[in-house]
């Protein structure tokens, strides 16, 4: 409903009759529409460090620049197809719920993330890896997000500089 009709006008009762419940069962466990939005972000971004891992798990022979590039591009993807997601993500709605539950994943993905990294040959040396993958996070973070505010669909262009940037970052330290 929200990708199709768009957050602003939905209503609680709109949800209730779609979930085929009453608008009192809602409440009792929804306050506000606004607490049904927060809870859609956060059961997606539950699913991007699944994502992440079955890039990896489905990519064992690539050296860390092409997994790193694959995981991008999957993110890339899940914007465009998780239900709800990129529309509350980039709406006036998103809270500062969804920015918490945001960083708290991805202050706790960093260190999987490099181990993850690490067996497709990614070795640094002269930076705290846990400090360089909380940057690699957030250039994503940031090329994601301006590759959707400049185009709904995803500026393609943007994501492809995305994975230049954090590979170009990653370089710097990596050995050779």
């Amino acid at each position: 409903m929200i990708d199709e009709l768009g957050p602003e006008t939905i209503t609680t009762g709109m949800i209730a009759r779609a979930a085929g419940v009453s608008i009192g069962w809602l409440y009792d466990f929804f306050p506000n529409r606004e607490s049904i939005f927060d809870a859609i972000v956060t059961r997606s971004l539950d699913k991007v460090t699944p994502v992440a891992q079955a890039v990896h798990d489905a990519r064992p022979d690539d050296d860390w620049r092409q997994a790193l590039g694959a995981v991008i591009e999957a993110l890339f993807v899940f914007y465009q197809v998780e239900p709800g997601f990129r529309v509350l993500w980039f709406s006036r709605f998103q809270s500062t719920a969804m920015i918490e539950v945001n960083r708290e994943h991805d202050l706790a993905d960093a260190t999987a993330a490099y181990e993850r990294l690490s067996r497709h040959g990614l070795d640094l040396v002269g930076v705290n890896p846990e400090l360089a993958l909380h940057m690699i996070i957030g250039i994503i973070d940031k090329g994601l997000d301006l590759a959707f505010r400049i185009d709904p669909a995803g500026d393609r262009a943007i994501v492809d500089e995305t994975v230049v940037a954090a590979v170009t970052y990653l370089e710097r330290y990596a050995v050779r």
